[in-house]
């Protein structure tokens, strides 16, 4: 059984922000980005990273194990 990684990422992505239909993920190679609405960014991240963290490693554990997958949230800079 094949998973997409992809697939899986956005699943687990609009499982923990309130606002579902706006998350977006897209792949390129091995790295996967996840856009979430403005301000639930901290929703997928987590405390000290844990979330993020947690995603990355089930994500690993589906992936081809000859293919290397990163994830990583795709946040606009804020200005200060």
């Amino acid at each position: 059984m094949k998973t997409d990684v992809a697939e899986l990422t956005l699943f687990l992505a609009q499982s923990m922000v309130d606002q579902p239909s706006q998350v977006r993920v897209s792949q390129r190679g091995g790295n996967v980005l996840v856009r979430v609405a403005p301000g639930e960014e901290g929703r997928l991240i987590g405390r000290q990273g844990r979330v993020i963290q947690a995603m990355r490693t089930l994500v690993r554990a589906v992936a081809d194990p000859r293919e290397r997958v990163s994830v990583d949230l795709d946040a606009p800079r804020r200005e200060r």
